[in-house]
């Protein structure tokens, strides 16, 4: 009898996903017809195989990261890895920020959050001496550090295109992950956004002309955690602090934000002690799922996302629970940090 040996990356095609099974044009288009309303069965099959098949290389990148990670003993850094969300990809295709789905750099990403920024950089300063053959030529443009978004936003995303050292991965060749960098502060930030768009019901995340002035106060206290945190400038370094504070006490006065996201209860859920965990943020609760292998956690993702398309749903692993709860606060409603760092400006 003949014995059929199967490679690892055949193993991981028959799991995950095969990224040459529908052509980059069947990608693309079945991505523009699910963000304009009019997706099929077959489109969302489409897609979905290649969002999955990107598990590859971030299983590839994350063991590389978590290696990194041990010669680095020294910092305390939080990580965790997730395939992007369904209705977060058709938000980029539907309001322009991603031009189609097969050219899209952040389906696969992973998260690491540090204690201070020369953490950050003496980090990067060392993964990018074994993996600059993956790192895209237009890095620093992605440095919002260095030049912080109009929105407040603070932070590095690198963008690497997986070069494939065997014969056999190299199927995944030029698939794309992003690697997302934060201090812990910046990241207490973005938390504080994303759950105060669940709250409101209105995305500034996506929409920056949602709530103008409550997006206004969140560029404020961005630049305010900057200065007070870690000694930077943000996207308004010429505002003094005296009315950089007044505006903050002003539109919190009208709008109470700060104390919605202070009141805001810290979920009870427990998270399953499994590696892969399915979350979902539903009618106001979050619900979390978990399961022995990536592919039965993806396959159940995919029929929440069809069955409740409005609802935050996201497939994440990380190296503990707690990690996950940390890197994924806004599932959890956790704005405590955030909103003890400000507090001193509303005073």
């Amino acid at each position: 009898m003949a014995i059929t040996t199967i490679s690892r990356e055949g193993l991981w095609m028959a799991a995950y996903g095969d990224p040459k099974k529908y052509s980059k044009g069947a990608v693309s288009r079945a991505g523009t017809k699910l963000s304009v309303g009019q997706g099929a069965a077959e489109d969302r099959e489409i897609v979905n195989n290649w969002r999955n098949s990107h598990a590859y290389i971030l299983n590839t990148f994350q063991a590389n990261l978590r290696d990194y990670m041990r010669r680095h003993g020294g910092m305390n850094i939080t990580f965790a890895q997730r395939l992007k969300r369904l209705n977060t990809i058709i938000d980029k295709l539907s309001t322009g920020r991603a031009n189609d789905l097969a050219s899209m750099h952040d389906l696969a990403g992973c998260r690491l959050i540090f204690d201070s920024i020369e953490e950050i950089q003496e980090f990067r300063a060392s993964f990018h001496k074994t993996r600059a053959k993956h790192l895209r030529d237009d890095q620093d443009r992605y440095d919002y550090i260095a030049r912080p978004k109009s929105t407040g936003y603070r932070g590095i995303h690198e963008v690497y295109k997986y070069a494939s050292q065997s014969i056999g991965g190299q199927i995944y060749s030029g698939l794309k992950i992003e690697i997302q960098y934060r201090t812990r502060t910046q990241h207490a930030w973005a938390t504080a956004v994303e759950i105060s768009d669940l709250l409101d019901g209105a995305r500034i995340k996506f929409d920056q002309n949602a709530n103008p002035k409550r997006e206004r106060l969140f560029v404020l206290a961005s630049e305010y955690l900057a200065r007070t945190r870690e000694n930077q400038r943000g996207a308004f370094p010429d505002v003094n602090d005296a009315d950089l504070c007044r505006e903050m006490r002003e539109l919190e006065g009208e709008l109470g934000v700060i104390h919605t996201l202070d009141m805001a209860r810290r979920s009870a859920t427990e998270i399953p002690q499994r590696k892969h965990i399915v979350l979902h943020f539903h009618d106001g609760e979050l619900i979390a799922e978990g399961f022995a292998s990536g592919p039965k956690a993806m396959a159940y993702r995919d029929g929440i996302e069809k069955q409740h398309p409005a609802d935050d749903v996201v497939y994440v692993t990380a190296q503990s629970t707690g990690a996950i709860a940390d890197a994924f606060r806004n599932y959890f409603r956790d704005a405590e940090d955030f909103v003890e760092s400000v507090k001193p400006a509303l005073a």
